[in-house]
């Protein structure tokens, strides 16, 4: 049975900032508008401030609210951790893991994951949410997740690295495209042929924009997006190259419809791929067991990636 610690004014104060109106709130929790309005007035008044900003078409959460609001998630992740932990003392492995990790990871990695713990732990229930390297680490630090897996995540005493692999970066392109087949570049060469780029707010292009930012200036990249999705359908129709590692279209190398050249070029240095935890808190038995399961699948990806490029090809 699960437990209910988490006090019902922050329930209620959690469900109206997630939603953004009390109407709306009042419906997903079939408690009456003027009931979770009165809870939350009440909160307002003993924090001796207002928590949301009134509007006509809803409610927005003030710099206090914002704070309750926090207070809130970690305090219903240490209700979960606490029914985990009794259950681990009565001998069950169950619980849930709350797992931040990106986007990149959503058709390869995490499908395989979630198969992976309903067939072999499905007491274990997993939540996982699609961030930015910057939003895990944040997460993590707030006890909002239990682990992260995460693009070049900057070190910090507060983060323990379960395991970590660099991602060396490489051209990605489609069949047809003059590039396909070739065993490596350069990033001159590369840079020959227009290219299909990740937006500023991810990892990759925020890398090579501090190191290489000539790649894409004076001439501008053809494509420009955040989607993964999107800029590999892209790739496939073999017009476009971009510059990325193999981890972020590993199912399509498995599957021929990409191809992965190599970037030979001095002093250029990998990504890197991390599993971490927050070192200030203890891991549960489950959260321990996906960081190794998680471990376990992106190994197998990316050295099957890499068994499939020639022994010349290989960096």
């Amino acid at each position: 049975m699960p437990l209910h610690i988490l006090p019902r004014s922050l329930h209620y104060l959690e469900t109206v900032a997630r939603l953004g109106s009390i109407q709306a709130a009042s419906r997903a929790l079939g408690i009456a508008a003027s009931a979770i309005d009165r809870q939350i007035i009440g909160l307002e008044q003993d924090c001796q401030a207002p928590l949301f900003e009134r509007h006509p078409r809803g409610m927005r959460l003030t710099a206090a609210g914002e704070t309750a609001v926090l207070l809130a998630r970690r305090w219903r992740a240490d209700e979960d951790r606490l029914s985990d932990e009794i259950r681990e003392m009565q001998g069950t492995h169950q619980g849930t893991v709350r797992l931040a990790a990106m986007d990149s990871l959503s058709n390869s990695v995490l499908p395989t994951l979630v198969e992976r713990i309903a067939k072999d732990h499905p007491r274990i229930n997993l939540s996982i949410d699609i961030m930015s390297p910057q939003q895990a680490a944040r997460e993590l630090d707030q006890a909002t997740v239990d682990l992260a897996i995460a693009f070049n995540l900057v070190p910090d005493k507060s983060r323990h690295v379960l395991w970590t692999t660099p991602l060396p970066f490489g051209c990605v392109i489609g069949m047809g495209h003059p590039l396909w087949g070739a065993p490596s570049v350069t990033l001159r060469e590369a840079a020959q042929h227009p290219i299909a780029a990740q937006s500023h707010v991810l990892p990759v292009r925020e890398y090579l924009n501090k190191s290489y930012g000539w790649l894409f200036d004076p001439v501008k990249p053809t494509l420009v997006t955040n989607s993964h999705q999107l800029l590999k359908q892209v790739l496939k129709q073999g017009n476009l190259m971009a510059i990325t590692s193999q981890m972020d279209v590993v199912e399509e190398l498995l599957s021929g419809d990409l191809s992965f050249a190599p970037i030979q070029e001095k002093g250029i240095k990998p990504q890197s791929l991390s599993v971490v935890v927050d070192s200030r808190r203890s891991l549960s038995h489950a959260a321990r067991l996906i960081g190794e399961i998680l471990t376990d699948i992106v190994e197998r990806n990316l050295n099957s990636a890499k068994d499939i490029q020639e022994p010349d090809s290989m960096i």
